[in-house]
């Protein structure tokens, strides 16, 4: 009996009913903007890892996984590339990934849904709210893309000279777009 248990709460953990999605990564993006003394300046990851699975005609029954490399950074130069990973802004050396995971998915319309989870950056671990699209695509998968906005100083993202606000804005537009097929 003492074997059972585990068993069952692992299928109650991944309901059977939530199905794997696979990630084309070629199609798929985690960007940001942010502003460098008031002038919007965008970016992005160019290696992060997705889980995500679940049903879609019950997405809420589901969850998202994402983890990125920080050091895949690209904020359009190298220069800035450098210093993204200094310790003073990621500190990728020290934290080399960043994590979200889905605690909660309320659909709130045709394709619409609202998803709850902790992110993780540098250690420090915040709740946050993301709005997301499920599109359906014609090769049978899905596209989820939304937008969420961070704090900076929540994760101590650009200490030091960097820490002003009208240097460097406090504000992170994210923004991500993952092309989901079975």
């Amino acid at each position: 009996m003492r074997i059972v248990w585990p068993i069952l709460l692992a299928l109650l953990a991944f309901p059977s009913w939530a199905q794997d999605w696979k990630v084309d990564y070629a199609k798929s993006e985690i960007r940001f903007v942010i502003k460098q003394m008031n002038v919007p300046v965008e970016g992005g990851f160019g290696r992060f890892n997705v889980k995500a699975a679940f049903d879609p005609s019950k997405p809420e029954t589901g969850q998202f996984r994402v983890e990125v490399d920080v050091a895949s950074i690209d904020t359009g130069s190298e220069e800035g590339n450098g210093e993204a990973r200094r310790p003073a802004w990621f500190d990728a050396a020290r934290f080399p990934k960043a994590q979200f995971v889905s605690t909660a998915i309320r659909r709130d319309g045709p394709g619409r849904l609202t998803m709850t989870g902790d992110i993780s950056v540098k250690g420090k671990t915040r709740s946050i709210t993301v709005p997301l699209m499920l599109t359906p695509q014609r090769t049978g998968g899905w596209l989820a893309s939304g937008r969420f906005a961070l704090k900076r100083t929540d994760f101590d993202i650009g200490g030091g000279e960097w820490n002003d606000p009208t240097v460097v804005a406090n504000e992170i537009d994210g923004r991500f777009k993952m092309l989901l097929v079975p």
